[in-house]
């Protein structure tokens, strides 16, 4: 890969505790992430402030490089190379290392599509790495940044909550589609006059499905990790009650989400039990009629044998007589069939 591919893949800006931020030039990657590490140096010029570096879909001499000048802890880089991970937070010494799964409900096909995020954090420096998928432009994070709040500006800590609130954004989005979708279907499962629709159904419950590994997994990692988050916070009292509204979010999302879930599991199931009735229902109707059918089938097979001695077969009119019993035997399994509601 050349070097002007790689350039495209990264971006470096210094943020300062005033909130103002300069984004700096640089002709390769390599000095880029050499100003980076720099950065993290020059205490006094940043004043309190922070650096973030984004990258997406970099490749792996990049990354490498940044483990390298950054001193990122080399487990977390190689999860962040190889890619498809599970959501989850880590702590390397004084690295936090957070996976999340960013969620975008596509346009086309109005169904959830996942892209990966990898953020690296720690005083001064706060590194995010996305590894896109089909479906979900990269998150701005740039923008994000800039329009953060006063309270969030100049400090990594006050970027990263400014990154993981958007994906959380993310999951209220689709969270909302899902409690849409699920009221409409709860409709026509319980509503006899209205026809299922088992594809969207099915469907519906696959979305769920990944917005519960999207969320379960990291709000419950952000809330055992709780304690930890404050003291990471405590040189910023001012960001303590954002962290913790954060991991309330969380956690109200993920329980948002398991709720949808065993609401859809009973609107499947009870889908399912009404199709095993309807086919029940239309098995005994088959059979119901085949019997019915079966009278005068059996009655003229007997008599299209020709046997001497059958009944009737003397008589001119004994053929009539034939015609009136099964007449009479039909309506009897007719009504007998009706009331025991077999059509």
């Amino acid at each position: 890969m050349d070097q002007g591919d790689r350039i495209d893949a990264l971006m470096i800006r210094r943020y300062f505790s005033d909130g103002t931020s300069r984004t700096i030039p640089a002709q390769d990657a390599e000095a880029v992430i050499a100003s980076a590490a720099r950065s993290l140096q020059t205490t006094d010029e940043l004043a309190g402030g922070f650096t973030w570096v984004g990258a997406v879909d970099p490749p792996t001499e990049q990354l490498e490089a940044l483990r390298d000048d950054l001193g990122l802890h080399a487990l977390a880089v190689e999860d962040a190379v190889n890619g498809r991970r599970q959501p989850k937070l880590q702590w390397f010494g004084e690295h936090l290392f957070i996976v999340l799964w960013r969620l975008r409900l596509t346009d086309e096909h109005r169904s959830v599509a996942i892209s990966e995020l990898y953020l690296f954090a720690r005083d001064g420096l706060l590194i995010t790495v996305e590894r896109s998928r089909p479906g979900v432009p990269p998150l701005d994070v740039a923008r994000l940044l800039d329009a953060a709040p006063p309270p969030l500006r100049g400090n990594a800590l006050g970027a990263l909550h400014s990154v993981v609130s958007a994906v959380i954004e993310g999951y209220v989005a689709v969270g909302a589609y899902v409690e849409d979708e699920l009221e409409q279907l709860e409709d026509q499962v319980f509503d006899e006059t209205q026809e299922d629709d088992a594809a969207r159904l099915y469907s519906l419950r696959r979305d769920v499905g990944k917005v519960g590994r999207a969320v379960a997994t990291i709000a419950s990692s952000f809330e055992n990790n709780r304690d930890k988050l404050q003291d990471f916070a405590e040189q910023y009292p001012t960001l303590i009650p954002y962290v913790l509204d954060l991991i309330d979010d969380l956690v109200s999302v993920a329980r948002l989400t398991a709720d949808q879930e065993a609401a859809l599991d009973g609107v499947i199931t009870t889908h399912e039990n009404s199709i095993a009735s309807r086919q029940g229902s239309d098995s005994r109707t088959i059979a119901a009629i085949a019997a019915i059918l079966a009278i005068p089938a059996v009655v003229a097979g007997l008599y299209g044998m020709n046997f001497p001695d059958l009944p009737l077969t003397q008589l001119r009119l004994g053929w009539i007589v034939v015609v009136a019993v099964i007449i009479a035997l039909e309506l009897w399994a007719f009504f007998t069939l009706k009331r025991r509601r077999w059509f």
